[in-house]
C-alpha cells in the first residue's frame, strides 16, 4: 500500500512539472490564431498561414481535419499520424 502511495505522489509531481513546462513552451509563442467553425477550417488555416508568411512572419500551422497536417515555415506540409479515427460528431 505504501508503494502505491509513493508512486502516486511521484506521478503527481511529474504531471505538475510537465504542465509547468508545457505552459512555459506555449508562452514562448508570441501570437496564436485559433480557427473555429464547421466547414473550411483547413483552407482558412492555410490561407492565414500563407498571408502571414508572405508578410514576413515565422509561421507554423496545424490542420486537424480528416487529413491532419503540420505546415512549416517554408510552406511544406507533413502529414500527422493519428492514433485513432477522427472524432466527427
Amino acid at each position: 500500500m505504501f508503494i502505491i502511495f509513493i508512486l502516486s505522489i511521484v506521478f503527481l509531481i511529474y504531471g505538475i512539472i510537465e504542465q509547468i513546462n508545457h505552459y512555459k513552451r506555449v508562452k514562448k509563442v508570441p501570437i496564436r490564431i485559433h480557427v473555429n467553425g464547421t466547414r473550411g477550417k483547413s483552407t482558412t488555416t492555410r490561407l492565414i498561414a500563407a498571408g502571414l508568411r508572405e508578410a514576413g512572419f515565422k509561421v507554423l500551422a496545424k490542420t486537424t481535419g480528416t487529413l491532419p497536417r503540420i505546415i512549416f515555415e517554408d510552406g511544406m506540409e507533413t502529414p500527422l499520424k493519428r492514433r485513432g479515427n477522427p472524432n466527427i460528431i
